[in-house]
């Protein structure tokens, strides 16, 4: 008889959630208010506003995304510590059955909030690292001193029973500490993630954009750091077959901002369904419809692109870029062709 391992259950219900068009997770953005001031970084304020969702508000939507059938929720921001009632949502979160994970950037980590998450029953928190030395980790954060809070919350969760993950967001200016980042991680007994995603801000500024890392540099890392062609990876973009949208968004996750606004993902602020106005299901069958009614446009050229399974754009990509998510951006399409050059180096018997 097979052991039932909880992250293959986890995957075996999204597999099925996106077939049957269920949600299984979702992401609540609990506030744009952060105490970082990161420079890569796609939320538009780093301010609580007085029209961020209530507890109450918050704790009636989680209550829905249980009654829907979501399995799995995780907690944002900003930075979702900052909010008050944070103990208050996540004990709700916890009553209604949802597995709760929280993002966080662990600079205002205690003891004692450690040890809520442990009592609680959160399963996992993910912590952004920028830099393994404060000249590179504040010069993306923009806070003098963060980097030592950020140690302090590190000393914090050791042997804890949630599990912990640190990703880091690779950037021009902290590209030459990948290697030190994963070190301190590992050293400490946590997992190391890195992330080449660079977004423009949800409010259109591009800003983010010039800390992006170039197609070439982006290749050499995946190639150094996993040795594995990106086709022989799980892709997470959406791909040249129908339908037009084809990943996860829409389909079985969704993400609500923290005025209540329901969107296909954080990084895909569309539709903006009000669920101040109406229900997480209702919200859920404007998404799908969403979805389901998306079509290419004459920018369309992903059917007919030759390296398109080596491409990690997706339509939220071009949308946050260019208002059209159909649209072919070069940063992309350069940074698949050079995928593509290190799948038949890496693997010169296989297909070109």
């Amino acid at each position: 008889m097979h052991q039932l391992n909880a992250q293959n259950y986890i995957d075996a219900v999204s597999t099925r959630a996106g077939q049957t068009r269920q949600p299984d997770h979702a992401t609540i953005e609990l506030t744009y208010g952060c105490n970082l001031r990161c420079v890569h970084c796609y939320n538009p304020t780093h301010r609580a506003l007085p029209e961020e969702l209530t507890t109450a508000e918050v704790c009636a939507i989680l209550t829905q995304m249980a009654e829907l059938g979501v399995l799995t929720v995780s907690l944002s921001g900003g930075e979702p510590s900052l909010r008050p009632d944070i103990e208050t949502i996540l004990r709700h979160a916890r009553r209604t059955g949802l597995l709760v994970s929280l993002l966080s950037n662990a600079t205002r980590m205690t003891p004692a909030f450690a040890s809520l998450l442990d009592e609680v029953g959160v399963s996992h928190l993910f912590i952004s690292i920028y830099g393994a030395t404060p000249a590179v980790y504040e010069r993306m954060t923009g806070i003098p001193g963060s980097f030592t809070h950020f140690l302090q919350g590190l000393d914090c969760l050791s042997r804890r029973a949630f599990a912990v993950t640190l990703r880091m967001p690779v950037t021009t200016v902290n590209r030459p500490e990948v290697d030190a980042c994963q070190q301190l991680v590992e050293s400490r007994g946590f997992k190391f993630q890195y992330s080449l995603d660079i977004h423009p801000r949800t409010d259109g500024d591009h800003a983010p954009l010039a800390y992006r890392l170039d197609p070439d540099q982006k290749t050499e890392l995946d190639a150094r750091k996993l040795g594995v062609p990106l086709s022989d990876r799980d892709p997470d973009t959406c791909t040249p077959e129908e339908p037009f949208i084809s990943c996860a968004c829409g389909r079985s996750r969704f993400a609500v901002t923290p005025y209540g606004e329901m969107n296909l993902c954080v990084a895909f602020p569309t539709p903006k369904y009000d669920l101040r106005k109406g229900t997480v299901r209702e919200g859920w069958a404007t998404l799908k419809q969403t979805v389901d009614q998306a079509r290419p446009t004459a920018r369309y050229e992903c059917a007919a692109c030759d390296v398109h399974r080596y491409c990690r754009q997706g339509r939220s990509d071009a949308w946050l870029e260019t208002g059209d998510m159909s649209a072919c951006l070069p940063h992309f399409k350069e940074w698949a062709q050079l995928e593509h050059r290190s799948h038949v180096l890496l693997n010169p018997g296989r297909t070109r």
